[in-house]
């Protein structure tokens, strides 16, 4: 239980840092005052007319993930500073910024990800249990064929062949062979329900097949689908950074987990690039896999 509430906290962090990112890393202010007028979140061209008598008040990292810049202090490459908490990468944006963003990516793709493999897995599922048994053995054999591929050389192929990178295409990408996985895991977990003592109850008192499968035997399965969706978001995580890093991600410059450790890589493995990107994925994925690893709660 200490483990779940640990990664489920951790979780959460990332989350609310996904979603506040705007206002926890950017060059436009949270809010300001012109001359009395009140403004939220004006352009940084506004913000650069602020003079004495305004006000304003910035996010806590006041720079945006993909400003370029190339002067003093704001040179590529430079380590950590008072300015730049976790230094600037090769072309002189601020790390801690891009770590921000790229917890926007990895949070939607993770998300979107469980979403497509678990209501597509829902979908096998249910149609495995409900097929006649001559097909189902052949949806059988195309499922497990399907789950065996691993997921990141489908992601690396089916992105080379197809040049999607958007954010869709990996989360269906990711999704593909995991929703295989989970067909199969919801079909096992179905059988093993239609044979319990309430589900013949339920057929005894008129329920139709449907109602038995979708109302009494679905619930049991469940458990094993939110274990599975939680399995889907880590492989998505790790995948995203994976592809990032071999340069097979979103294109530049949507900021990204991967990306800056492929930048370390690069520039002699500089470690304010490489230990908060590498830190922050494999505790996410972590948590996630914890998640799925976990005793269902109340049990024990």
């Amino acid at each position: 239980m200490v483990a779940r509430r640990i990664a489920l906290a951790w979780l959460a962090v990332v989350a609310a840092i996904a979603v506040a990112a705007p206002l926890i890393a950017s060059d436009r202010p949270i809010v300001a005052s012109f001359h009395g007028d009140r403004a939220w979140r004006p352009t940084a061209a506004r913000a650069a007319t602020l003079d004495a008598d305004d006000w304003a008040i910035w996010p806590p990292i006041a720079t945006s993930p993909i400003a370029v810049r190339t002067d003093g202090a704001l040179a590529p490459l430079t380590p950590p500073s008072a300015r730049h908490w976790l230094g600037t990468d090769d072309r002189g944006r601020d790390v801690a910024a891009r770590l921000v963003h790229g917890a926007r990516l990895s949070v939607s793709l993770a998300a979107l990800a469980a979403a497509l493999a678990t209501a597509l897995g829902l979908a096998l599922g249910l149609g495995l249990v409900a097929a006649p048994p001559s097909i189902r053995a052949g949806l059988t054999a195309i499922l497990d064929a399907v789950a065996a591929a691993p997921a990141l050389l489908v992601a690396i192929a089916a992105g080379a062949l197809v040049g999607s990178h958007g954010v869709l295409g990996l989360a269906a990408l990711i999704a593909a062979p995991r929703a295989a996985d989970t067909g199969r895991l919801v079909a096992a977990q179905l059988e093993r329900a239609l044979v319990t003592p309430y589900v013949a109850a339920a057929r005894a008192l008129g329920a139709s097949p449907a109602r038995v499968l979708t109302r009494h035997a679905l619930p049991a399965a469940l458990g094993a689908v939110a274990t599975a969706a939680a399995i889907t978001g880590a492989t998505a995580v790790l995948t995203e950074a994976a592809l990032s890093f071999l340069g097979l991600g979103p294109p530049p410059p949507t900021p990204s987990w991967g990306e800056l450790l492929a930048q370390a890589t690069t520039h002699q493995l500089r470690w304010w690039l490489a230990i908060p990107a590498g830190a922050i994925a494999t505790l996410t994925a972590g948590a996630l896999f914890a998640l799925a690893l976990a005793p269902p709660r109340g049990s024990r």
